[in-house]
This record gives structure tokens, sequence and C-alpha cells, in this order.
């Protein structure tokens, strides 16, 4: 079975080859030579698979629905489903209990096997013209109330909620990737600087460079997404771009965006991602704004929250919403790559239910759409390459389960004095102000650890504990590392497992003042098996 994103209306497409068995014969008996003829049929077929949400009148999620519950159409024609399956979200149960300032490496299992970005949209939220103070005000307050609402939105989210954030400020950067930790999200997003980007927009040139950096963002965010397996819920802040989706109210300074906003949404479709438009501008006069966000949702399967203040509770719809939802598989009667729009129709047979879906698609190759990856967005952790553990210790990235551990941080109960050596590898030119000394106990159970023979009845384990620390502009600004070997007799081996002793470190490393995210790893170097967790600091400057 060869999979590709090569293909229209699908979130996931499956190329289907079925292959006749060989038939082998021997020639008549007359003829000494014998002669072997292989019949080969390939038949190839496309599976599109289409995200469906059913919810009650109350907005909540309707389950056990069938598939002779849906009526599924393509240009108004019934199409005969092949596969169906309902994705529910289930409670995963509250996490273990810590004492304050210990933290772990351990993940909850997700609620749901869909994943969800946050797209802080703050570029458009910007002044048009920053030559008007009063506007960038009121552009800086938008954005706060956007990041407010997101980090309220993340403390209601279910347990195990996998969520990445993403931002469009003076660029599009990636600002944490796929995680569960409350604390860690809330700290990313705290760390997004303001835009307050605006010199006019003589001849629109600003209005289009915005407009274009959605829509490369949302083919982005398709294309380095696509290979997460499963349903991807985009919610994006936004105020709307009408100019990109309804042609009558782009001024004639503007080019025409028709092509790229179907490139992207072929990109989505082939992707598996839905957009949920969340209108940052709270309740406001209706417009073509509002409509345009409106739009975006339908052609992608997602929905749009205008029309309120309280952002923070849309997010949590938004997130309900796509983690609850029945996948329908079925073959399109069309096979040609003519960009023609197919409409896609589903009917619900039960009374009170409506339906979400993916209302079409353009009929483009999708694999002719290239665009070279641009974000670190990976729900899989990376491993350590060769005992080299500089992919993992990567800033941003998903936390590694692989070892479990425990870590304890703390200023040091004996800060660093003055002229006493520096405890890490702090950039020379931060080196200056003013440091605190911070403390790191580690608790890694033994139980988990690979111990090799050592001769003589003794077992040797090997383990790597690494520390690296990045500012707010996710660079790279201390970081340590340190190998302990940990050789035991075969008694003290055999006592350590049956009491269930963890393997205990202490270290200490200098951080400068700021905003700073610490990211703590432990490697086995007998199994390659890595644990990796990110928290966020803020050091004052005393």
């Amino acid at each position: 079975m060869d999979r590709s994103r090569a293909v229209f209306a699908s979130t996931c497409v499956v190329a289907m080859m079925a292959v006749l068995l060989s038939t082998h014969f021997r020639a008549a008996a007359q003829d000494s030579t014998s002669a072997d003829t292989t019949q080969t049929l390939q038949v190839y077929s496309r599976l599109t698979v289409l995200d469906v949400t059913a919810i009650d009148a109350n907005g909540q999620p309707v389950h056990g629905l069938t598939s002779s519950d849906f009526t599924l159409l393509e240009d108004g024609k019934p199409q005969p489903i092949r596969n169906f399956e309902e994705v529910i979200s289930r409670p995963t149960g509250s996490p273990r209990e810590l004492p304050p300032n210990v933290y772990t490496s351990f993940q909850p299992p997700p609620p749901s096997n869909a994943v969800n970005i946050l797209l802080l949209d703050l570029e458009n939220e910007a002044p048009i013209d920053n030559t008007v103070g009063m506007q960038v005000s009121r552009s800086v307050a938008m954005q706060a109330r956007v990041k407010a609402a997101a980090k309220a939105a993340l403390q209601n989210m279910p347990e195990g909620t996998r969520v990445a954030v993403i931002a469009m400020t003076y660029n599009l950067r990636m600002v944490q990737s796929f995680t569960a930790d409350r604390d860690l999200l809330a700290a990313a997003i705290d760390a997004v600087p303001y835009d307050t980007n605006g010199n006019g927009d003589p001849q629109c040139m600003q209005s289009n460079s915005r407009n274009e950096s959605v829509l490369e963002t949302f083919s982005r965010i398709a294309i380095d997404s696509a290979a997460i397996h499963g349903r991807k819920n985009l919610i994006w802040f936004t105020t709307g771009n009408p100019a990109i989706t309804i042609p009558n109210d782009r001024p004639g300074c503007l080019p025409d965006y028709s092509a790229g906003l179907s490139h992207a949404y072929d990109l989505l479709t082939a992707a598996q991602v839905s957009v949920y438009p969340v209108d940052a501008r709270g309740v406001t006069m209706l417009g073509d704004a509002q409509l345009s966000e409106q739009m975006v949702a339908e052609a992608t399967g997602g929905v749009a929250y205008s029309q309120t203040n309280d952002m923070a509770t849309a997010v949590d719809k938004a997130l309900l919403n796509g983690s609850n939802y029945y996948s329908i598989s079925y073959i399109p009667p069309s096979t040609k790559y003519d960009g023609a729009y197919h409409k896609i129709d589903v009917r619900v047979d039960r009374p009170g239910v409506s339906v979400t879906f993916r209302k079409g698609y353009y009929a483009d190759d999708t694999s002719k759409m290239k665009m070279p990856p641009g974000l670190t967005l990976t729900a899989t952790p990376p491993q350590a390459t060769g005992g080299n553990m500089k992919a993992p210790m990567s800033r941003g990235l998903p936390t590694s389960s692989g070892i479990l551990f425990d870590v304890e941080v703390l200023p040091s109960t004996t800060p660093r004095k003055p002229g006493a050596p520096l405890l890490g590898t702090l950039n020379p030119a931060l080196q200056g102000r003013r440091l605190t000394r911070y403390g790191l106990q580690y608790a890694v159970p033994s139980q988990q650890i690979v111990f090799k023979d050592g001769g003589r009845q003794s077992h040797n384990g090997n383990l790597d504990f690494d520390v690296a620390v990045y500012d707010s502009n996710d660079k790279l600004i201390t970081g340590l590392s340190q190998v302990v070997k940990v050789n035991l007799s075969d008694e003290k081996y055999k006592q350590m497992l049956a009491n269930q002793e963890p393997i205990k470190l202490y270290q200490q490393i200098d951080l400068p003042p700021g905003a700073l995210f610490l990211r703590v790893g432990v490697l086995d170097h007998n199994s390659d098996k890595v644990g990796t967790l990110e928290l966020p600091l803020k050091i004052a400057n005393k």
C-alpha cells in the first residue's frame, strides 16, 4: 500500500493496489522447452477520508452513530462508505501529585488522537500605521487579550491534550511543539513578542504582505504536520482576511489570491487539518471579516467563533469539537487532476443532530505543490543518535518519555560567590550580569535502566545528565553535561532493584536574569533510551 498526499479531497491518501496472482503454466508436452507467463493487473483507487463532527442542539458531541446513519454525496451523487470509525475523547485521569518545584518527564496519554495547534496571528493584529500612538496601543491591547485567552483556555483543556503554539509576528516561528504541559505552553505564549510593525500602507504593500503570510502559514502548517497521523485542529486567532476569500472585497491594489487559497486548502485537506478561526476583536459590527472566517472554517471542516469577548471558551469549544468526530472514507468517482471543484455533502438521519465537515475540494495534484519545511512541527520526540543528545535537547521539541525521571529545580542553597568558577557554558556576553546559581536534584527509577555485565558479578550502568538553557528567542545561552558511571556489585544491584531505589544526581548551573526555558535530559547509553522535559524559569535581576 502506497500512501501519498497527492490526492484531492483527502485528509489521508491511500493508494490501494490489487495484484492478481501470477499464473504459470508449462507448454505442451511436444515442446521440450518450458515457458512461464506472468499476468499482472494493477488496479488503483483513491480512498478519501473525511472527518465529520456531530453535535446536538446544546453543542455537545453526539456519540454512537453508525455508518447507516450517514449519507455521503459528491457533486450531488451518493457515494458508498468504505470505512467508518468513531473517534472519542476519553478522560485520562488526574496526573501524579508532585511536590513543589519538582517536575517529571512522564506525559499522560492523550484523551484523543487529534492534536491541536494554536496560531497566534499577531501580525494581522498589528497596526497598519504606527504613526498614531493610540492605534499601536489598541493593537497591543488586542494582542494581549489574545495571549491571555489562549493561556486561560489551556488551563481548562482535558488532561493530556496535546497542543503546539505557532506565532505570526515579525516572522513565522514555532513557539512550542506539541506538549500537554500547561505551564510550559503558557510560558511559551508569554514569551511571544508583541507585533507593532506598521509604516503606513502605500499601494497596499503591507496588506498584501500580511495576506501572503496567512496563505504561506496555512501551507507550511499543512506540510510540516502531514506526517503526524490523524486529525489536526488549527485554532487561529484572527481578525479575518476578506481580501483573500471574498474577491469583491479586495481593493484594486491587491492581487488575486484565488490560486494561493486553493493551494493552501488542498494542502490542509491532504494533511487532515481543520481550521477553527477565533475572532480576536470580540464583539464587533458584523461584516466581511466574520464572513471570511466562516468561509475558511467551512472549507476545511472547522467552526468559526466570532461575536464573543470570551475567546477562551471559544477555544475550549474548538478543542471539544475537534477531538470527537467520525472518520468516514469513500472512493471519489473522478480520478482526474483537472483543478475542478467538487462539492461534498454529508447528511445524518438523526433528528436534532447537525454535522460539520469539509465542504469540498479542488482536484489538484498536491504532490507537485512543493514547499520546503519551515517549522519544527512534530509529535514524535527525536532520539539520541550515537549517544548525541543535541536533537532531543533542542528548544521546544516534545517531551521524551523513554526514560522517566523526576527533577527538583530550585535556587541553590549555596549561592555563587563573586569570582567563583562559573558552572555551565554561559555565553561570554552574559557573564558580566548578576547570575543566580540553580540546583537540580534528579531521581531516576533504577528498574528502567539497562545494566551490562561487568564481569565478576558486577553490573555497570552508563548515564548522561544534560541541561540546555534557552532565552525567549530560542537561543542557547548555557548548558552542561555530565556522564555518570554506575558500577554495582551483584548484591548491591539486587538490593537496589528490590528496594526500588532511584539513581540520584545533583547538578548546579549559573543562570542570568530573564525569561528562560530550561531543558533537562537523561540518556541511558546501554539502551539508547532518552528522557527529556522542559520548564520555564523567570529569574529576577537582583
